[in-house]
């Protein structure tokens, strides 16, 4: 009896082992995060338990990081406000934690973003799903060690680690191994660092030591100038997909776009709305057309609750390299109650003259291209013509008329012209080794400019003797009168530290506020209008306060503002039009046709890296730097102003023009 039941255990354990596999079940990273992901209402407007059934065309990207998945990069090129950072990125984060531990790497634009990203979003997802007792040294520590294995940048736990960098610092993540990148923002990224190369190299560089599906790439971003754009590039690689939805009426499949046209029949298709007498759009008629000629009806923005989820990814393109996968995606797509196709259209309105059917604002329509439709833009060269400025010029505006002292403001016709008087006044200055150009604007709502006076104040600038003496007394005690009775004192004035920049700091160092030191960049990250100068560079050079100016940015809105239409009156100035002094001459205009917008090529290849506005030689430029200047002064005081005065988290122009009308930067009744 004892050796039948011990024959019986010997052949119970044979067949056990007999029905065993050397496969291994893997969890999909869309089913994991369902199960243990809780939003707040601080990061989503639908907070609770993460579903994809609201964002169906996020599954299958969060899929292809599956281990069982054979892609081995991942791009996903996009519109903003859709989720995409919540659903892919943190997704992808998080499962690679939990639930298939391994090391990755996190970059983004620069390090600051790096750590906001962090501090507001990833250590809160990490508490939400109950992760945070996994994070935590995973070395012997010492006696006295203080390596926590939980910092800003670093995150440790059981089978791996999360290394977290800016794409400005690649030589951070240099000599590191990672299975996975996850690379957001890269059109934000630097086109090359000097002895590196691309930073989409260098990620690439980091993952090499892995093959097959245990190298996992995500390219993630919104496209920002086509000559330039690394996620464009990157989406071109893979095999392009778009994401198809069926009409509500007919049920043809299609792809959501903002306006389709076919060229032979003139068929239109996309986001259509009727507009009123004004030409503005009536929000109520706002409706999708089906692209199929033999349905054509619409549906409505709620429409996409029934619709989004029965639809599917479709490749439009063989792919480059097989190993890549590539997706685009835009907000035309995002479900009721998030950024509508309502929304798209009366942004649009603010961007493109319907009546006209060219572009109003183009900065503004560069950032819908971008982050609307998700697409890039094609930069192209620019010239301003001194003729056409010129024609910018004010009958009945005179340049520093004198009425008791007080240089005039002819308030009335620009309250007629532009709905308010000036309403602050700001000064910038070109500094030059024997002269300083002084540049005083007034700015009516909305930003409509009155150049109420350019000048030179000549004198050896790396001199107290005079003329830094001259311009303190123009800053400190200039007034400007309305013709209503407004009375104005300079705001803010900034100085530009180009040449005898020593000087320029020191004398920005004579004043507690209001005076400041610049410099102007080409190009500063993420687009910004300006950045303060590091710490360390304030520290090294004695100021409290110094900025750095995006040029290439605000030449391009003065670009656009003296090449545009021309106003003919009956409403008031669009935001931004420039109004001159009739007194002011040629010379003065032919300085804003001193430079041009050109391509910059490499030397070696010809590959295009970027636009700059580039000085003509021998030709002066100082009435543009210093239309530079007082641009960005304006914003600098405005957001200082919305955030110190107005408690707001940020600019808001129609919060600032609302107070300036108020009468927050003049007085009324003083004037002699």
């Amino acid at each position: 009896m004892t050796d039948l039941v011990e024959a019986g255990d010997v052949d119970f354990i044979l067949e056990s082992f007999g029905a065993l596999t050397d496969s291994r079940s893997h969890e999909l990273p869309s089913a994991f995060v369902e199960r243990v992901r809780y939003l707040t209402a601080d990061l989503t407007p639908f907070p609770g338990r993460f579903s994809f059934d609201r964002f169906p065309y996020f599954r299958k990207i969060v899929d292809c990081f599956s281990p069982l998945d054979s892609t081995q990069e991942i791009v996903l090129m996009k519109g903003n406000q859709m989720g995409a950072t919540t659903a892919v990125l943190e997704t992808v984060l998080l499962y690679n934690i939990m639930s298939d531990p391994k090391a990755q790497m996190y970059v983004t634009a620069d390090a600051g973003l790096m750590r906001t990203s962090v501090q507001v979003r990833i250590e809160k997802m990490i508490d939400n799903a109950g992760a945070r007792n996994l994070i935590f040294s995973q070395s012997r520590k010492k006696k006295g060690a203080r390596n926590t294995g939980d910092t800003a940048n670093a995150k440790e736990y059981p089978g791996g680690y999360l290394h977290c960098f800016g794409g400005r610092s690649p030589a951070r993540f240099r000599g590191m191994s990672y299975p996975v990148a996850l690379a957001d923002e890269v059109d934000v990224f630097p086109d090359s660092i000097p002895k590196e190369g691309t930073v989409v190299d260098l990620v690439r560089n980091r993952t090499n030591a892995y093959t097959g599906s245990k190298r996992k790439i995500l390219w993630t971003s919104t496209p920002l100038v086509k000559q330039t754009s690394n996620i464009e590039r990157l989406y071109h690689l893979g095999d392009r997909e778009k994401y198809f939805v069926p009409c509500k009426h007919c049920g043809t499949m299609q792809e959501l776009v903002w306006h389709g046209e076919d060229k032979e029949t003139g068929y239109r298709w996309g986001v259509m709305w009727e507009n009123d007498g004004r030409f503005m759009p009536m929000i109520g008629t706002v409706g999708y057309k089906c692209q199929n000629p033999v349905c054509g009806k619409l549906m409505k923005n709620y429409d996409k609750a029934v619709i989004i989820p029965q639809g599917e990814w479709r490749a439009t393109a063989e792919p480059l390299n097989p190993a890549v996968k590539s997706f685009h995606i835009t907000p035309l797509y995002n479900p009721p109650g998030m950024y509508s196709w309502e929304d798209m259209v009366l942004q649009w309105a603010e961007c493109w003259d319907i009546e006209k059917n060219r572009p109003r604002d183009k900065e503004k329509y560069r950032l819908f291209r971008n982050t609307k439709q998700g697409l890039t833009f094609e930069d192209f060269g620019m010239q301003i013509n001194a003729e056409r400025a010129n024609q910018y010029r004010r009958a009945g505006f005179v340049s520093r008329r004198l009425v008791n002292g007080f240089v005039e403001i002819p308030n009335e016709m620009v309250t007629e012209d532009c709905g308010s008087p000036v309403l602050i006044v700001i000064a910038s200055v070109d500094v030059q080794p024997d002269k300083l150009y002084v540049d005083i604007k007034g700015y009516a709502d909305g930003g409509a400019t009155w150049t109420l006076e350019f000048f030179e104040i000549k004198g050896k600038t790396a001199d107290f003797n005079g003329p830094w003496d001259e311009l303190d007394t123009v800053l400190s005690e200039r007034r400007y009168s309305g013709t209503d009775g407004r009375v104005y004192g300079i705001q803010i004035a900034l100085v530009d530290s180009g040449y005898n920049a020593e000087w320029v700091y020191s004398y920005a160092g004579r004043h507690y506020a209001g005076v400041y030191a610049c410099k102007g960049f080409d190009y500063l990250a993420a687009g910004e209008t300006y950045q303060l100068f590091s710490r360390g560079a304030l520290e090294r050079i004695g100021q409290a306060q110094a900025y750095k100016i995006n040029t290439g940015k605000l030449k391009d809105r003065i670009s656009n503002a003296l090449m545009s239409s021309f106003w003919k009156g009956g409403e008031f100035q669009p935001a931004w039009y420039p109004n001159f002094p009739e007194d002011f001459r040629d010379d003065y205009f032919r300085m804003f046709e001193a430079e041009s917008k050109t391509e910059v090529r490499d030397v070696l290849t010809n590959q295009f890296k970027k636009t700059v506005w580039k000085l003509k030689y021998g030709a002066a430029n100082h009435a543009f730097d210093t239309y530079v200047y007082n641009l960005a002064a304006l914003e600098i005081f405005a957001e200082d102003y919305c955030r110190r005065a107005l408690c707001l988290p940020a600019l808001n122009w129609a919060a600032f023009w609302d107070a300036a009308r108020q009468g927050a930067f003049f007085t009324e009744g003083q004037r002699g």
